[in-house]
């Protein structure tokens, strides 16, 4: 008789203790030898341990006629075993069109969609159930050749995981096609066949049909060999997250340029990958290339940048941190301050915006008596000037950064872009940073000195000025 590694498998990937712990378990059932033979063997398991069972199968609307005869004969089974059955029917070629995709990876998406649907829908969870798929050995060395191929690294060489997300389980995953075959003729288990299967213009058949039959020409069973390879690149692979992990938590987005510096390419690249999967909303994932273009921006000389990622996530670097974010999470970005003009300020004239408060006064109590207010911890910080009024040409106002400001003080004619800069200012304050002019340019900048020709030194009508930031 056929023996399965399958309760091996579930006991040592602690499969049975997440079944036990959910309480229910949806099996992905599309009648081929190897969903028959889970849905046979859970069946069985579940009675046995007090966990509900349900069949899940989805018709892809990709063969017609032999598409509806799958499902009714899914039905079929379900019915004679007792256990629940649910379908979904999606047009898949059609959905593929749409979306520009291709037809595996859109029915993929089907097929886990409508999986958490129901996990919703019979547990109040999207995440309440477990899925068992029928992922097998041969299926895992498919992957890992098309991994291969990719040039993925360590993580898409480990092949199919055993167990994802802590609920999606392969019970199957050590076990080849062709035993599991053997075990439903030696069970009496009948079985349909997709004649998509045989179909090269898929990417798995024609690895299947054509890459493996010719490894099997040098390995007696190279299903085997790469679930081994798997077993053992997945442990280091392990090491290294639990590595990168006490660097970046669960929740975290950001971590230090500095410390990043400081980090393996093996190390850094895994604390990447975890700050993408904590802001993630989708099944989106960050390719080889992605990592490689964050650890250069991270390792490079800019001082702010930013990365579009895969699912609408954006990576952003400052000069001391990098950063991810959901697009749909990201603060609609503020409009830089509009341009104000005052002709004669008069006491407690204000601008304000959601990050500074430039008040203007014309007598010097006042602007002290202001300052007093504002030890009171209304705001973090408050930086003074006193101009004369009367060198003013023109009229003053308020206006945000442009490229190619230059201001003037010191007897010397300044970059704005590179006083800020020094500053380590962050875009969102420059951006918002009042910048005072009058018609010849810029008269003040808070943090700098005045323009050398308005600078009060005793004679002349002050202006009293203060910035503070909240």
């Amino acid at each position: 008789m056929q023996e399965l590694l399958w309760k091996e498998t579930i006991k040592k990937h602690r499969m049975d203790e997440i079944m036990r712990d959910r309480g229910v378990v949806i099996v992905g059932f599309s009648g081929g030898a190897d969903s028959s033979c889970l849905l046979h063997l859970m069946n069985s398991w579940g009675k046995e341990n007090g966990v509900k069972l349900c069949a899940a199968h989805i018709n892809h609307m990709i063969r017609g006629d032999e598409a509806d005869s799958d499902e009714a004969f899914c039905r079929g089974v379900c019915e004679k075993l007792g256990v629940p059955f649910y379908v979904h029917r999606a047009d898949v070629p059609t959905l593929a069109a749409e979306s520009g995709r291709g037809i595996e990876e859109t029915a993929r998406e089907v097929r886990y969609t409508f999986f958490d649907s129901l996990s919703e829908k019979l547990t109040g969870r999207v995440d309440g159930a477990v899925i068992a798929t029928a992922h097998n050995a041969g299926d895992n060395l498919e992957t890992v050749i098309f991994n291969m191929l990719r040039g993925a690294g360590s993580r898409g060489l480990c092949g199919i995981d055993p167990v994802r997300d802590g609920r999606y389980i392969r019970p199957l995953i050590a076990d080849s096609g062709e035993s599991i075959r053997l075990w439903c003729s030696e069970n009496s288990v009948k079985y349909v066949t997709d004649s998509t299967n045989t179909d090269t213009e898929y990417t798995r058949n024609h690895i299947r049909h054509n890459i493996v039959s010719e490894m099997k020409k040098i390995s007696s069973d190279p299903t085997r060999a790469a679930y081994r390879m798997t077993e053992l690149i997945r442990q280091d692979e392990e090491c290294l997250s639990s590595m990168a992990d006490t660097y970046v938590g669960d929740g975290d987005v950001s971590i230090s340029r500095e410390l990043m510096r400081s980090l393996h390419p093996a190390i850094s690249s895994r604390v990447f990958r975890k700050l993408y999967s904590n802001v993630k909303h989708d099944s989106s994932t960050l390719g080889e290339l992605h990592v490689r273009q964050l650890l250069q921006l991270a390792e490079g000389p800019a001082v702010h940048a930013e990365l579009s990622l895969p699912g609408k996530i954006t990576a952003k670097l400052d000069r001391d941190t990098v950063s991810m974010c959901a697009d749909s999470d990201m603060p609609e970005r503020e409009e830089a301050p509009t341009d104000s003009e005052f002709l004669y300020p008069e006491d407690g004239e204000i601008f304000e915006n959601s990050l500074y408060k430039l008040s203007f006064s014309l007598t010097e109590h006042n602007h002290h008596e202001s300052n007093r207010k504002k030890d009171e911890n209304i705001y973090k910080l408050s930086i003074l000037t006193t101009l004369r009024f009367d060198k003013i040409k023109g009229v003053l106002k308020v206006k945000h950064r442009q490229a190619g400001d230059t201001y003037r003080y010191g007897g010397m004619t300044h970059k704005v872009k590179k006083l800020l800069s020094d500053k380590k200012m962050s875009l969102n304050e420059r951006s918002l940073l009042p910048i005072l002019c009058d018609e010849e340019g810029i008269v003040w900048i808070p943090g700098f000195p005045p323009r050398d020709d308005v600078k009060y030194t005793g004679d002349g009508d002050p202006v009293y000025i203060s910035c503070e930031k909240k």
